[in-house]
Order: structure tokens, then C-alpha cells, then sequence
């Protein structure tokens, strides 16, 4: 289970919360600092909704976390993608 969590950061504490995302070990994918409406863009994953729950609160209670949106992948799109099949499993 791939996860895109998009997280608003106060700037004074950016640094302290990409070291707590790192800090989430194996659980991470990559950390992404982002121009815009977020600040960061963590890539993440689990192995059951259970586990994405537990990580995805441990990130959202960190300290200097204003607001976070989460994505959850439901397709990866490979380089052999060919666009009617993507019409046959919807």
C-alpha cells in the first residue's frame, strides 16, 4: 500500500519534522519539500490499513504539523501503460 501524505509545516520547525518522518524508518519511501499549499510531501507505505493508520497519526500529531492531506494509491501506471485498460478496470 503506497501513500502520499501532503503535510502543512510551520517553517520554524520544518527541519524537526522531516528528521521525525525519517525517523519512521522503512516506512518511508522519500521525503519531497514542495513550493505551494504544502510545505512537504511524504511518500509512504504499509502493509495493511492498520499499519497506515498507526504511521499516518504518529506524523500528523508531530509537533510543527499544521494540517495534512493523505492519498492512498490505488494503480501504479508503468511505462507499458496503454490508456484502454485503464477504461476496462473502472
Amino acid at each position: 500500500m503506497l501513500i502520499f501524505a501532503l503535510l502543512n509545516v510551520n517553517q520554524n520547525k520544518l527541519t524537526d519534522v522531516i528528521k521525525k518522518i525519517q525517523n519512521l524508518g522503512t516506512k518511508v519511501n522519500k521525503v519531497h519539500l514542495v513550493y505551494g499549499e504544502y510545505d512537504i510531501i511524504a511518500e509512504l507505505k504499509a502493509y495493511n490499513p492498520e499499519n497506515s493508520a498507526k504511521v499516518l497519526k504518529e506524523i500528523r500529531e508531530t509537533d510543527g504539523v499544521n494540517s495534512m492531506k493523505t492519498y492512498v494509491v490505488s494503480d501504479q501506471i508503468n511505462d507499458d501503460f496503454e490508456p484502454g485498460l485503464l477504461q476496462e478496470s473502472w
